[in-house]
């Protein structure tokens, strides 16, 4: 498995220096995805445009955004 890089971007900046290991891309964004949304569940101050979860490859080549999101527990649409 490779291991990829969460970044958090935007109005706070902070570099992720351990990873995560994920079997492929897909899997990294579906990652960022859950992250961002967990800090905006769990931070709602953070849901403001330009925040976002960046996600880097062992290379260092970033390839996808999330954005912080609230997460909604309704489940409507």
């Amino acid at each position: 498995m490779k291991r990829y890089y969460f970044d958090l971007i935007g109005e706070i900046s902070a570099r992720d220096f351990l990873g995560h290991q994920c079997k492929s891309r897909k899997e990294a964004r579906e990652h960022a995805s859950f992250v961002a949304h967990r800090i905006g569940s769990e931070h709602p101050h953070f849901v403001k445009p330009g925040n976002q979860i960046a996600v880097r490859e062992e290379g260092g080549t970033a390839f996808y955004q999330a954005p912080i999101a609230l997460t909604s527990l309704t489940g409507s649409h």
